[in-house]
């Protein structure tokens, strides 16, 4: 009995520290229309906890998924502070700082900012992602002294047609706007 209440414990401990590890956010607009243009942030959250406390953050790495024929990215901003390596690493958001960037306590960290153009209506996913375990040293995030941790983030979409209804409202209503100009100056 002692023995469960012990591993009980113990798998509890795991679970908190887990939970305060380092994680990647991708935050924005989740409602876009066709032809309208969108940033989504990506941010560090906890990037120093328990387990790197008093580390460095020297580089990141990540992949970056969504669907084609409803989005087209249309750059990639690296938060200041930032070395754009994407043509060293071939991967499409990647970075480092020389010296590395210290744990000062933060409760999250910018990277970069994602910008997207809607191609089509439905629904999207976009995705980050970092694969170390399988031998690319140049995804996930790399640290001074711990080791590399991967990172994978997602951010849904609703992407729909602009209104015909709404178009007409709106011209309707500048062209009544034209008219009294017109009607004033008259």
């Amino acid at each position: 009995m002692k023995i469960k209440s012990a591993l009980a414990a113990l798998l509890a401990g795991l679970s908190l520290s887990v939970a305060q590890a380092a994680s990647i956010s991708l935050s924005g607009t989740t409602t876009a229309t066709v032809g309208q243009s969108f940033s989504l942030d990506v941010a560090l959250l906890q990037p120093f906890d328990g387990e790197r406390a008093g580390d460095e953050l020297l580089a990141f790495g990540m992949g970056l998924s969504f669907d084609t024929s409803l989005l087209a990215l249309t750059g990639v901003s690296l938060a200041e502070g930032w070395a754009d390596d994407s043509a060293l690493t071939g991967v499409v958001l990647s970075g480092s700082a020389f010296p590395g960037v210290a744990d000062a306590g933060q409760a999250s960290l910018r990277l970069a900012t994602l910008s997207f153009k809607v191609l089509g209506a439905g629904s999207a996913s976009i995705g980050l992602f970092s694969d170390d375990a399988a031998g690319n040293l140049n995804h996930g995030l790399i640290y001074l002294m711990a080791p590399t941790l991967d990172v994978q983030a997602g951010h849904s979409l609703a992407l729909s047609v602009p209104e015909p209804a709404s178009l007409a409202l709106m011209l309707a209503g500048l062209a009544g706007v034209g008219l009294m100009a017109r009607r004033q100056r008259g």
